[in-house]
């Protein structure tokens, strides 16, 4: 099958059929992949020339997922296993005693050697945060990864691999470059991004934005009162345009936070799952758009009812300034009436 550039469209199997799918030929190498985002990326650079199976479903939280039966069974079957890496699967140890030796296990982010930034906050202070795909420049690495992995693995499909992968990459800079436009009107004093877990550090590097959350990662205790303290003196010394919370976690800190505040919450936003099929996430691209999005849209609403509430003023001073001199034309003709009835 010739595949061409211009014939890769950023289109994605819906995850379901990731997920225990064995469509594809029986010479295919078994591909599994820990994660929805991490499967997607798989999916557009293996294509059908792999069968390909995703651990963690759409919506479950990744960072602390319980293997099921049927993820042994994927994972005895695998002839290689993608995952992230930098902590982020907390349950590898279980997966690195199924597979044993049979099969490479490829952790991807550090596999690219893509610069890290630090965990902001929280128990893993200062350690590599693990949630590079939120740069699509990252993302890009990736792609090389995971299509020199595939060609080793399959030699037969390696030029498909490739080409997939040079494909995609075009895509994710011109991802990027829309991005760095759609979030160009917020101004610099709403450039703060609040969210539960503060796992939008590559994202606010990429894009100019400061970026804090109730926690750290979900590895680590969630919604101490220590920890909503802490982000209660942020926002009380920086006053954020709005709060933001994410798709895998449940949104009543936000909530709670947001009361106490008398702050607008806005989402969720995704990151560490796509969304279900008829959702805003459904693959990479998608869920990078909608999230930039709503950045735009939640940090921009207050600079906006503040521009209307300065052209409310404006017109309002303006009706007075019109009325006003009739009022002193008014005053100075009673005057004179008065120091008439006063020299009477």
């Amino acid at each position: 099958m010739r595949f061409t550039r211009r014939a890769c469209i950023w289109l994605t199997l819906p995850l379901a059929a990731m997920v225990g799918s064995v469509t594809a030929a029986a010479a295919n190498p078994k591909v599994v992949a820990s994660f929805s985002i991490l499967g997607d990326l798989v999916n557009k650079v293996g294509g059908n020339d792999i069968e390909l199976v995703v651990l963690t479903p759409v919506g479950a939280e990744v960072h602390e997922w319980e293997l099921t039966p049927n993820n042994f069974i994927a994972l005895e079957d695998a002839d290689l296993v993608f995952y992230n890496g930098y902590q982020l699967e907390q349950w590898m140890r279980q997966v690195y005693a199924t597979v044993g030796n049979r099969a490479p296990l490829v952790p991807v982010a550090e596999a690219t050697e893509y610069p890290t930034r630090p965990i902001v906050t929280g128990e893993y202070t200062g350690e590599p945060d693990p949630h590079l795909w939120m740069d699509p420049r990252a993302v890009a690495a990736y792609m090389k990864v995971i299509a020199d992995q595939l060609s080793e693995l399959h030699p037969e499909a390696a030029d498909n691999f490739q080409a997939r992968a040079a494909a995609a990459t075009e895509t994710l800079a011109r991802l990027h470059e829309e991005i760095g436009e759609l979030l160009a009107p917020i101004p610099e004093e709403q450039r703060l991004l609040i969210t539960t877990e503060a796992a939008f550090v590559y994202f606010a590097d990429a894009y100019g934005f400061r970026h804090d959350g109730v926690w750290g990662s979900n590895a680590e205790t969630e919604g101490s009162p220590q920890q909503v303290m802490r982000i209660v003196d942020l926002i009380e010394q920086s006053q954020p345009g709005a709060l933001f919370w994410e798709s895998t976690l449940s949104d009543r800190y936000i909530r709670s936070i947001a009361a106490d505040t008398e702050l607008p919450i806005a989402g969720p936003l995704y990151v560490d799952s796509l969304s279900e099929p008829d959702g805003d996430a459904t693959n990479y691209v998608a869920m990078m758009r909608h999230n930039a999005k709503l950045i735009r849209t939640a940090l921009t609403m207050g600079e906006a009812e503040e521009r209307e509430a300065e052209e409310r003023d404006t017109e309002a001073d303006a009706v007075e300034g019109e009325a006003s001199p009739e009022g002193e034309d008014a005053e100075e003709n009673e005057a004179p009436e008065r120091d008439e009835a006063g020299d009477e």
